[in-house]
C-alpha cells in the first residue's frame, strides 16, 4: 500500500519521513500533486486541505486519510472524522505515535492522538450517566481492577488514578492491561463506552 505525505512545511515532511521511512513514503507539497490515488494511506497536513477538498478526496476513492495539525483541536478532530478521515493528530507528535497511526489505518482501524481519546472519554463521562457499578462485565474483574476500571471510565488518566488509589502508575497500567484482556476490549475509550452502556 502506497504512503503519501502531504505538507507544505518542510520540517513536517521530514519529521514524517523519518518516522515512516521504512514504508517508502512519497512526499508531496500540495494536495493537487496527490492526483486522487485509488488506494493508499495519505498523511495530510491541515494547512494544505480545506474541508471540501478533504470530503472529495475521501469520497473519490479508497485511500485512507489521516489529518494532522500543528495546533490540534478537539472540534477539528470531530469535523475531520465526520468528513471521512480515519485519523487525526498532532503534526509533530512523537515518531512512535506516527507509526501507530499508520499501522492502525493500514489495518482498517480509525486512529486518534492519545490526548483526544482522553478528551473523548471526559466528554462521554460528562454527558452519559455515571458508569454502572453493577455492570455485568465488572464481575469478571478483581475488586482492585473494578476500582481502576470505574475511575478510568470516568475519564481519569493513569496518573490521576494512581494518585487517587495511592498506587504506582506502573501498577495502574498492569491493572488496565488485565482489565482490557478480561473484558476483550482494546482501550480506555472502549472501557468507558462499555461501562456507560
Amino acid at each position: 500500500m502506497k504512503l503519501y505525505l502531504v505538507s507544505s512545511v518542510d520540517s513536517v515532511l521530514e519529521h514524517w519521513n523519518r518516522a515512516l521511512k521504512k514504508y517508502h513514503p512519497i512526499k508531496l507539497k500540495t494536495i493537487n500533486e496527490l492526483n486522487k490515488p485509488n488506494e493508499g494511506i495519505v498523511f495530510l497536513h491541515d494547512t494544505v486541505v480545506s474541508e471540501e477538498e478533504l470530503y472529495h478526496i475521501v469520497d473519490s476513492g479508497t485511500c485512507r486519510i489521516l489529518v494532522f495539525s500543528m495546533l490540534p483541536a478537539f472540534t477539528k478532530a470531530q469535523k475531520c472524522l465526520s468528513l471521512g478521515a480515519m485519523g487525526y493528530g498532532n503534526a509533530l507528535m512523537h515518531e512512535s505515535h506516527l507509526q501507530s497511526a499508520y499501522q492502525a489505518v493500514e489495518e482498517g482501524k480509525a486512529w486518534l492522538y492519545p490526548d483526544f481519546i482522553t478528551a473523548l472519554i471526559a466528554r462521554l463521562a460528562e454527558s452519559a450517566p455515571k458508569p454502572v457499578h453493577e455492570h455485568e462485565a465488572l464481575t469478571k474483574l478483581s475488586i482492585r481492577e473494578r476500582e481502576v476500571a470505574l475511575l478510568l471510565a470516568q475519564g481519569m488518566s493513569h496518573n490521576e488514578v494512581s494518585e487517587k488509589l495511592k498506587i504506582t502508575v506502573r501498577t495502574i497500567k498492569a491493572h488496565s492491561s488485565a482489565i482490557y484482556e478480561k473484558l476483550n476490549i482494546k482501550d480506555r475509550l472502549a472501557l468507558s463506552l462499555l461501562l456507560h452502556s
